[in-house]
């Protein structure tokens, strides 16, 4: 494993697997072309496998998704008001804004930049908040939120923002996400309450899940080889038109930055919680909607090149953020908004110390008193990020 944490120990740290998907997904790219190019497009017919590939990887996406526990979010009430509308009016506006300054002559593109913005991250920004010491916990109760309303206001956005740009059937576009976003949530989440019965939490959560993280990476390059395997031509696909994705990606979270970091100076949050904010509003699920768009914009192909761009940008872009946030809670002043009820971690301006602690690590969440007492945990990978996760909800919810 790579550390990135530079010399802070004990500190998250991104697995191989999180440092190379990017390039991953790429070399998919170029592979999914070069066999294009291959058989002069003759494959389209056999895009069905391209759909059941959705699928699949739609379902490792969701495999352990939580929905519970929603009202955690709310004993922060201001910061959680805040990250939502963030996330959920002024991330899309401004994504929209900022393509039609730059793209409108583009739509195929306009439109892929679009749809890559559209979804918060329902996991990966967890990583992030841990390495500029962001109040994690915070962060945790926000998932549900987060996985719930993209869920919900993606056929509105869809139709909304994107149909406006590429035109698109409504009858496609609520198929597309009944079928290859609803219903793969639904079928992972009875398979998960069903293992946990018969196996066992231990194994669930321990074989099963690994199993389930090994297989997601390789199933979405194989689904990216699909895709573009299948196209029937790559019209319009050139340097040009990459050129204009990094371009205005990287505008994307360059701006994106600021706007959510002006959003918690204003409403005077503190360091922590500012921090929280800045990442659940940068990082993008682009996994999540891949496999709507690969259905609603079958024959774009620079949607789908658009949504698979922007994962290589977003890997560096919040890895800088996150020092560049350490950075700014030493130059610059933060209220001390003091702890915070609940058993949600305080966004005190102080220096952290340790790694940082879910709330119910001992199953004592009940007992204000113990809290200082929590053990100290060190996450080596992402993995252990989400399996500390997971642990945490389940304490909560007991």
């Amino acid at each position: 494993m790579t550390e990135t944490s530079g010399s802070m120990p004990g500190r998250a740290k991104l697995s191989i697997r999180d440092e190379v998907k990017p390039f991953v997904l790429i070399a998919a790219v170029v592979l999914g072309i070069f066999v294009n190019r291959l058989v002069n497009g003759r494959l389209v017919r056999w895009d069905w496998v391209a759909n059941v590939a959705v699928f699949a990887v739609m379902f490792t996406v969701m495999a352990f998704i939580e929905v519970k526990d929603v009202g955690a979010a709310f004993k922060k009430l201001k910061p959680t008001g805040l990250a939502l509308v963030t996330n959920f009016v002024i991330t899309p506006s401004f994504a929209w804004a900022l393509g039609w300054l730059i793209l409108r002559h583009y739509p195929d593109v306009w439109a892929g930049v679009i749809l890559y913005t559209l979804t918060p991250c329902v996991g990966w920004y967890l990583i992030f908040t841990d390495l500029a010491e962001g109040d994690v916990a915070w962060g945790v109760s926000l998932l549900p939120w987060n996985l719930v309303l993209q869920i919900v206001l993606l056929p509105f956005y869809l139709w909304l923002l994107v149909g406006k740009v590429v035109s698109i059937s409504a009858v496609t576009l609520l198929g597309s996400v009944g079928l290859y976003l609803v219903a793969p949530f639904a079928l992972a989440y009875g398979i998960r309450l069903l293992l946990e019965r018969t196996k066992g939490q231990e194994w669930t959560y321990g074989v099963y899940k690994r199993a389930i993280g090994e297989i997601k990476m390789w199933a979405l390059a194989l689904l990216v080889v699909t895709i573009f395997a299948f196209q029937a031509s790559f019209s319009g696909l050139g340097l040009v038109r990459i050129g204009l994705i990094v371009g205005v990606i990287s505008l994307f979270f360059m701006g994106l930055f600021v706007l959510s970091l002006s959003v918690g100076r204003s409403f005077h949050l503190g360091y922590k919680d500012t921090a929280t904010l800045v990442f659940t509003t940068t990082a993008r699920n682009s996994e999540s909607v891949i496999g709507v768009a690969a259905v609603a914009f079958a024959g774009h192909p620079l949607v789908l090149v658009a949504i698979l761009v922007g994962p290589v940008i977003e890997l560096p872009a919040l890895l800088g953020l996150s020092r560049l946030m350490l950075r700014l809670r030493h130059s610059l002043s933060w209220p001390d908004v003091g702890a915070v009820n609940g058993g949600v971690t305080s966004a005190r301006s102080e220096p952290h110390e340790g790694p940082v602690v879910f709330p119910g690590d001992r199953g004592d969440s009940a007992q204000p008193s113990s809290r200082n007492a929590r053990d100290h945990r060190d996450f080596g990978s992402f993995d252990q990020i989400r399996r500390e996760t997971d642990r945490s909800e389940r304490h909560i919810s007991k």
